[in-house]
């Protein structure tokens, strides 16, 4: 259980004299009772107002407590409130309202009162480096008004605070040797030349220029030689598209060749480093070069590091997310049975933001919320807002409600700098506080790196009709290149003809790359070809070698409990009845038991498995049970980690009640480490809506645009039960709708061995050409509906079937009937009920929706001597649900002596009734139409 925080809560003195004077008392009483910082104090006010008297005897005159309010109060406001007196803002300074002036005498004291009291008064981190408190107080003011500035007093951990405090207070002023700020220019120049070279030679090409907050690339330049510091081996990065071309090039090193390459569409892999120290993928569709990522290993800070920029599609924040899943991936060991071994010090996550996206994306306070949970931690993320000042045309006033565009993120207890871009050694300085932050609280944190955008939302827009305020000022001000590297000449650290030399030099660099590139070796074609290894799709193997021995085995070792450990009796004696499939061949195994049998055997053939979802330990609808509780002590206890020769990890986590970061997360997960089964359960399958970019952008494309492949698993409860509208469909339709070129499964299951061979076998593609996404329409009814449930006999040996064929005399059967997952056992179950069997209609389940076993379902169709119709029955509306879908697919193997004929639910907005009488009229009329 996290330690509740209420009591640490930062002391606020404000008009608070009773609480001074109550500390005065205490002082007074036994000096050693207050802190050392108030001792100072009240020795200090006390002595210069007369008093050489006992401790006890002593006490303040109404002067005297004026002036030890007025000096906390000042302490208290510059920590606090420093920040809106700083030189952050390069340009096109705020007004910020009520903000205080720090005078000394509007607090009521003076210079002189602080010169006759100690420098420890002030801050102890500085105790000994100033002669008095007036020294130390206008160093504190300069420290928290500078160029960099903190939000820090409002978190509620003491220890967290104080550390923040002295280390901010005791770094002292920013200084960098000669060679390190020669060093940083360089790192500058190269920065921004590139900019320049691109917007004068691609004239009117979109790049999403970084130019404004330059510095984030020496600022990511510098984390990597800190995390090699701290031995950190793998930096995982995220971020929109303004400013990622440069972050390619500078932080993950593409080569200028291969940059330049892709804005004359011609190849650019022809000028891919030889020695595999980068590595870029991409799709047989591609993308636009602003979305594209990479991974680069450099040795050039002492250690190895890997660096990886996830690729982003143009949902900005989107990323974020993904980014802290592969973050976790990267820092488990998961080849050990039970639960993983989670070393956040493997892999550090930096998720770069955009200022107007930070606050007006949901997804952020989502991923935020994920920092601190068991299941989602990576050790503390840094959150860097690249802040321009303005999302495409709109200024801050109308963009949030906030002053801060960082400020939802004090909500979430994370320390916030704010640092001005164009003050390149104040954005060292940030890192260097914020990766001992990191290291040692193991807590997010916001960097607020504060600039501006130099030219429009693209590089054709014209910003001067929208914000003529701003850019009056923008193009007044000089580049960072330049404005720095005047102030290393003014300093005497260069000569103005060392500037133009190095300002020049990469110009000169880029011409010679540029000339490389043959202009005709154009990559633009019409004729774009899906690789032949994906159209083969996922064709079923031979069966499985399960045996009933292994299955006994791990069902015995399943409802084996550690001595001392009892589940709840009502629980156990439901679990309890998992045995008697092993004991009565006419017993049957239902959803979840052959889930759990599914599971060990997949971690028994060395895949680890990852499972997250709305209350997935338990099962929304009480199947699951895969965590158990001892009423007792409260103790849990995973049977899934008692599996012997078990040889891989699993970990199975309640997710919070959020979809969209989520999702990102698990996928983000699985890409970085392809060899986990990754599964998330929706609480209802209508939830996953709210996750719907993460489908439309990530899931389903990813692989075709940039050769990013996944095998997540989405378990989404789905069919019509009476429970209304809201509960009734997961939206089968929309991922059918983002199907094709087998980019993914789908399934809408009726039996309890098919999800367990179905199960096995996307375990069994993981890491392959033939893994894919799948998407499970899961029921809810049918977790224990004996018609779906099966006996041992169909888990040992078997494999998946696409669609489920009963027996039948191909010259009796008149009528096929089509049907998938619920209603197709409400079929089975409505025929098996009739007083007298019906030879002439036939059930065929559809367990396999895509890719659409066209084949196996002609093979039967054909067979078939005398049909005379072919149904398709759903429970869905007819506009929603697999018709549609499925329609032209049957209209090409439809016998044409066979009619082709729909029955199910008229169309309808509303996925179902809402009344559950009328349900239970319209479903059996539906089933009552299909077996006619």
């Amino acid at each position: 259980m996290q330690q509740n925080e209420v009591e640490n809560a930062p002391v606020r003195f404000g008009t608070n004299l009773g609480m001074i004077l109550e500390y005065f008392d205490m002082y007074k009483e036994d000096p050693d009772s207050v802190s050392e910082e108030m001792q100072l104090l009240f020795d200090s006010i006390s002595s210069n107002e007369g008093s050489n008297t006992r401790h006890s005897d002593k006490a303040l005159t109404p002067a005297g407590q004026d002036k030890i309010k007025g000096i906390l109060q000042w302490l208290n406001d510059i920590r606090q409130y420093g920040h809106l007196k700083a030189d952050v803002y390069p340009v096109y300074s705020p007004e910020i309202d009520n903000a205080p002036d720090f005078d000394f005498n509007a607090y009521g004291f003076s210079d002189a009162d602080l010169e006759n009291l100690p420098a420890g008064i002030v801050s102890e981190a500085i105790a000994d480096k100033f002669d008095n408190a007036l020294e130390a107080a206008r160093y504190l003011e300069k420290i928290y008004t500078s160029p960099l500035s903190y939000e820090y007093t409002h978190i509620n951990n003491t220890e967290e605070r104080n550390w923040l405090q002295n280390t901010i207070e005791g770094l002292g002023e920013v200084e960098l040797s000669s060679d390190k700020k020669v060093y940083l220019f360089k790192e500058l120049v190269k920065t921004e030349g590139f900019e320049k070279y691109l917007h004068k030679n691609f004239v009117g090409a979109k790049r999403f220029s970084i130019e404004g907050v330059d510095s984030l690339v020496p600022m990511l330049d510098h984390l990597l030689q800190r995390m090699a510091e701290e031995n950190i081996p793998h930096l995982q990065i995220g971020m929109a598209h303004r400013g990622r071309l440069n972050v390619l090039t500078h932080t993950l090193q593409k080569p200028y060749a291969m940059m330049l390459s892709e804005f004359m569409s011609t190849d650019p892999m022809k000028f891919l480093p030889e020695d595999g120290s980068l590595v870029l993928t991409n799709g047989w569709m591609g993308d636009v070069k602003y979305h594209l990522g990479g991974v680069k290993t450099r040795t050039d800070k002492g250690i190895e590091q890997t660096v990886t920029l996830a690729n982003n599609p143009s949902h900005l924040e989107i990323v974020g997310p993904v980014v802290q899943g592969r973050t976790r991936a990267q820092q488990e060991q998961t080849d050990q049975a039970g639960k993983a071994v989670h070393d956040v010090d493997n892999s550090l996550g930096v998720i770069i933001h955009g200022d107007a996206a930070f606050p007006g994306q949901g997804v952020n306070p989502e991923s935020m919320n994920l920092s601190n949970l068991n299941g989602y931690s990576v050790g503390g993320a840094m959150h860097i807002i690249t802040n321009n000042r303005i999302g495409f045309t709109t200024e801050e006033w109308d963009a949030r409600s906030t002053l801060y565009a960082s400020d939802i993120a004090k909500g979430f207890d994370m320390p916030v700098f704010h640092v001005n871009a164009d003050r390149p050694e104040y954005v060292l300085r940030v890192i260097d506080i914020a990766i001992q932050y990191r290291q040692k609280f193991k807590k997010d944190l916001v960097i607020d790196l504060i600039g501006y955008r130099r030219y429009g939302h693209n590089e054709m827009d014209e910003p001067m009709t929208t914000n003529p305020n701003l850019y009056n000022e923008v193009h007044e001000y000089p580049s960072i290149d330049n404005l720095y590297g005047d102030k290393l000449v003014e300093e005497g650290v260069i000569t103005q003809e060392d500037k133009d030399s190095i300002m020049q030099a990469i110009q000169d660099e880029l011409r010679a790359e540029h000339d490389k590139i043959d202009k005709n070796d154009t990559v633009v074609t019409e004729d774009i070809q899906t690789p032949k290894e994906i159209m083969e799709g996922q064709a079923n193997e031979t069966e499985e070698d399960i045996t009933r021995d292994r299955l006994q085995k791990i069902n015995d070792e399943l409802l084996e409990y550690p001595e001392g450990f009892a589940p709840l009796k009502k629980l156990n004696n439901v679990l309890s009845r998992r045995k008697k499939p092993f004991e009565d061949d006419t017993a049957l195994v239902d959803w979840a038991h052959a889930e759990a049998l599914a599971f060990a055997t997949i971690n028994q053939d060395g895949t680890p498995i990852r499972f997250t979802g709305e209350d997935a330990e338990r099962g929304t609808f009480a199947h699951r049970h895969a965590v158990l509780h001892d009423p007792e002590t409260g103790k849990k206890h995973t049977p899934l980690h008692n599996i012997s020769d078990a040889e891989a990890s699993f970990e199975l986590y309640n997710s919070p009640l959020t979809e969209m970061a989520v999702v990102a997360y698990e996928y983000g997960y699985n890409v970085e480490n392809n060899s986990a089964l990754t599964i998330w359960e929706a609480q209802y399958g209508d939830f996953a809506n709210m996750a719907q970019p993460i489908f439309d952008v990530f899931v389903s494309s990813a692989h075709s645009k940039w050769g990013e492949r996944t095998a997540l698993t989405l378990l989404l409860p789905h069919a019509q039960e009476g429970q209304g509208p809201e509960h009734s469909s997961a939206r089968l339709e929309r991922y059918l709708q983002l199907c094709a070129e087998n980019n993914m499964t789908v399934v809408n299951l009726s039996s309890s061995a098919n999800y367990f061979h179905l199960l096995r076998r996307q375990a069994k593609y993981l890491n392959t050409e033939k893994m894919r996404p799948l998407v499970v329409m899961s029921p809810k009814s049918l977790l224990r509906n004996t018609t779906a449930s099966q006996p041992v006999s169909e888990f040992v040996q078997g494999r998946f079937h696409e669609v489920i064929v009963p027996e039948y005399k191909k010259s009796k059967v008149k009528t096929a009937v089509i049907a998938s997952g619920k209603v197709a056992v409400d079929l089975l179950e409505a025929q098996a009920k009739a007083e007298t069997p019906n030879d002439e209609v036939m059930i065929i389940r559809l367990e396999q929706l895509y890719p659409f076993p066209a084949e196996a379902i002609k093979e039967v169709l054909d067979d078939i001597t005398n049909l005379k119709e072919v149904r398709f029955v759903q429970e869905e509306p007819q506009n929603q649900g697999s018709y549609h879908f499925a329609l032209p697919y049957l209209l090409d193997i439809v016998p044409k002596k066979a009619e082709l004929n729909y029955i199910g639910r008229k169309p309808s907005a509303s996925t179902s009734e809402g009344n559950g009488g009328s349900y239970k009229l319209v479903q059996q009329n539906i089933i009552e139409k299909a077996l006619k």
